[in-house]
């Protein structure tokens, strides 16, 4: 996920919680598991950004890190797949992580801005991640080829959009208040009704004696 993209989709779950009257403050009392998994799968991801994997070695130590990396992050949305959100989250990193797998490297379409802001054709360098898109790409829709409108210099995948809207979905749901359980307010409880016992008296009428 781009840095933008992280920036829009923090600010959507921010305005969806404010419209929605969520509480932020139950996302800390979330209860979700094994954290490990999560920071060692980005820590990963980190690392091959700032690590220069000698170029005849991309796809085959970097690519392994890689794939490893997804197989952490995708294993802790499976632990935690019980809270709303992060089944969304887990299908789109999924996407990212096959279409990632079949080509070994995101197929990322070569547009971008100039230093002006202009829209240009931007040359990508096959990195551990990223990889020029090609015809002969498997499942190349998948890849980055989704372009932002200026001025962001950005694009996407559809993995990364339904990432975005799964965290939107974890905020909302995350932030839900619990309804209080009985009565209304201001509502009286009905009056039952008691059935009239039968009388057991014959209603024939009675003569006096004369």
């Amino acid at each position: 996920m781009s840095v933008w993209l992280l920036i829009l989709t923090v600010a959507a779950a921010t305005i969806v919680v404010l419209v929605t009257r969520g509480d932020p403050r139950r996302l800390a009392r979330l209860k979700i598991s094994s954290l490990w998994l999560l920071f060692a799968g980005l820590a990963i991801q980190i690392a091959l950004e700032f690590v220069d994997i000698p170029k005849d070695q991309i796809e085959t130590l970097g690519y392994g890190l890689l794939m490893a990396s997804y197989a952490l992050i995708l294993a802790f949305c499976f632990v935690n797949i019980s809270t709303r959100g992060f089944g969304v989250i887990a299908f789109g990193i999924a996407l990212n992580a096959l279409v990632i797998g079949l080509n070994q490297g995101m197929p990322t379409a070569a547009v971008g801005n100039d230093r002006h802001g202009n829209r240009i054709e931007k040359p990508i360098e096959q990195s551990v991640k990223h990889r020029p898109e090609s015809s002969d790409d498997l499942l190349g829709f998948l890849g980055d080829t989704i372009v932002l409108p200026e001025p962001f210099d950005e694009v996407l995948s559809i993995g990364d959009i339904v990432i975005a809207v799964g965290i939107c979905e974890l905020a909302f749901f995350g932030t839900r208040r619990p309804r209080r359980r009985g009565t209304r307010s201001g509502s009286q409880p009905r009056a039952t009704s008691t059935p009239r016992r039968s009388s057991t008296r014959s209603s024939a009428p009675t003569t006096r004696p004369s």
